[in-house]
């Protein structure tokens, strides 16, 4: 899976479960004003998506852009990303 359709089902993920819709042209997370209790449901999103086992991470800060959560599911994801 390339790094676009992982951007593509992220956004996706946003819109319809998050109701976030301003996240069509946002770039950071910021923009979409994730909370702790979204920031969880990203993670649990990105466990059932992706395979991320987040109890296997180190402590890992929110994220603060969808680069940055494209760039992370490509390094620890389960399944193939490329």
């Amino acid at each position: 899976m390339t790094g676009n359709l992982i951007e593509q089902k992220i956004r996706h993920f946003f819109i319809e479960d998050m109701v976030k819709d301003n996240v069509r042209n946002a770039a950071s997370t910021d923009e979409l004003d994730l909370d702790s209790l979204d920031q969880t449901e990203l993670r649990v999103f990105l466990d059932e998506d992706f395979g991320i086992k987040f109890s296997e991470l180190p402590d890992i800060d929110p994220f603060t852009t969808i680069e940055e959560i494209v760039e992370f599911i490509q390094k620890h994801s389960r399944i193939e990303t490329v």
